[in-house]
């Protein structure tokens, strides 16, 4: 599952990159890159009292103008996620690939929001004593929705801040836990 998602995202870039092409002599098409840092944690009826794990993320963005004052940003980002409980910190990475929808209300600044797929790289348990564990029953994507807000300089540095919602339990076993984070980056748009 993980390589055919891998796949997948690898022909949508492919497909875009292809396009992008025209775009780019018409002014419609940017990438970049982008990095952060996460606030993570997760949600549910099974959750009680944890703390959130700060992790990074990091990946690249590319931007599809639709009209003056809407674009379509897909991302590839690499996103340190999971959770703290008492002395037992939740490790999960995941390749995260977010679509939104931007919608610019004033000049440079947008409001954000689509749908997020994230595939799991890896998820560990470590201990009070540093000592870490592979984790079963991980639930191999983490399916959700982001809404946030970018800033865009004229020089192409962008300032984006997004928060994201899993829809599906982060393990596979009926433990209702959900993945939910903040996250806060910094980027720089090709022109």
């Amino acid at each position: 599952m993980k390589k055919l998602f891998f796949f997948a995202v690898l022909a949508i870039f492919g497909m875009t990159a292809s396009s992008a092409q025209e775009g780019a002599t018409t002014g419609g098409f940017h990438w970049g890159v982008k990095g952060g840092a996460n606030f993570s944690s997760v949600n549910g009826d099974d959750v009680n009292d944890v703390d959130s794990r700060t992790g990074i993320q990091i990946g690249a963005v590319a931007s599809f103008e639709v009209t003056e004052l809407f674009s379509v940003q897909p991302e590839v980002i690499y996103s340190m996620r999971g959770w703290k409980d008492g002395n037992v910190t939740i490790k999960l990475d995941y390749v995260d690939v977010p679509v939104v929808a931007d919608f610019e209300i004033i000049e440079g600044l947008s409001l954000q929001g689509g749908p997020l797929f994230g595939i799991n790289l890896s998820a560990k348990v470590e201990n009070e004593d540093g000592n870490e564990n592979d984790i079963e029953d991980i639930s191999t994507l983490n399916i959700g929705a982001a809404i946030g807000a970018q800033y865009d300089f004229p020089m192409g540095l962008f300032l984006n801040i997004r928060y994201d919602m899993g829809f599906n339990d982060v393990i596979d076993n009926n433990f209702d836990a959900k993945n939910c984070n903040l996250g806060a980056s910094v980027g720089f748009m090709i022109q």
